[in-house]
């Protein structure tokens, strides 16, 4: 009875997983189907920027385009702020952020394993702890051991796995040894 109660929660994870992905990912559809909307927009304000700068050309007078010109701009900029505003929701849900030198990395990533930037630390979200049933068995199955032979680089400042490509701890900042 126990093997099925624990075959059941398994598929029972695996399907609410699997229900989080396909809610996330539809979710940044939505936002990449906003994001090319806005940039088509901003293309289109371009496009008449242009057309007013060329006609103010032609009158000798590039003066005339002003008023036309700048509250463009001053739109294309509102365009581009609601754009990374938006990219700044993906990156939320797949759990990334962004380095100032352009690296994507996983959101608990403390420094940055590209350019050794310190990332800002995030502000905890309280986790409501729930009590465990009480004629919930602890029942423990014992767990095989996989030894990894695969040589792997260790920060020798904190003990972090590193990826081969980084150049810096994302944990502790240090450089990586070669």
């Amino acid at each position: 009875m126990s093997f099925l109660k624990k075959l059941t929660e398994t598929v029972s994870k695996g399907v609410s997983t699997a229900t989080e992905k396909a809610q996330q990912t539809v979710e940044i559809t939505k936002l990449h189907t906003q994001i090319s909307g806005k940039r088509k927009d901003i293309e289109r304000r371009f496009a008449q920027i242009g057309e007013a700068v060329f006609e103010a050309y032609l009158k000798k007078d590039l003066s005339l385009a002003e008023g036309m010109v700048i509250p463009e701009c001053e739109a294309i900029a509102g365009i581009r702020k609601e754009i990374a505003g938006l990219e700044d929701r993906i990156r939320e849900l797949r759990n990334e952020k962004e380095c100032e030198c352009g690296q994507t990395v996983p959101y608990d990533t403390k420094f940055c394993p590209s350019c050794g930037r310190k990332f800002p630390e995030p502000v905890p979200v309280p986790v409501e702890v729930l009590p465990q049933e009480e004629n919930e068995a602890k029942e423990e199955e014992p767990q095989s051991v996989v030894v990894d032979v695969e040589v792997k680089r260790v920060c020798e400042g904190c003990g972090t796995v590193l990826q081969p490509e980084v150049r810096f701890c994302p944990d502790c900042g240090r450089p990586a040894e070669n």
